[in-house]
């Protein structure tokens, strides 16, 4: 048996959008043997709005300031009954999430 060592590289993927019947169906192979992939409108919408949001800042930089500005001057309070009834709350939560012995 002989082993033939030479690799073909393999032809890039092409990617197209289809609408209507079958779109969520993969397609033939492409000519040379290559690899396809057929994306409906939806997901092809979907894959643009998550790059979107990905570059959508979500804090309030008013806020952030504000902070900032009360830390500097020393008139940062801190409410240690809040802190306390959320960390309660963070630790009922984690507690309800973790598996039960059987």
């Amino acid at each position: 048996m002989k082993i033939d060592k030479r690799i073909t590289p393999p032809a890039s993927a092409k990617v197209s959008s289809a609408k209507g019947k079958g779109a969520g169906k993969a397609s033939a192979p492409a000519a040379g043997g290559g690899d396809s992939l057929t994306l409906t409108e939806s997901s092809s919408r979907i894959r643009t709005l998550e790059s979107q949001l990905a570059s959508v800042d979500v804090t309030d930089a008013g806020k952030v300031e504000s902070v900032k500005a009360a830390l500097a001057n020393g008139t940062f309070a801190v409410d240690a009954e809040v802190v306390a009834d959320r960390l309660i709350d963070h630790t009922k939560e984690a507690l309800r999430k973790r598996p039960r012995k059987k």
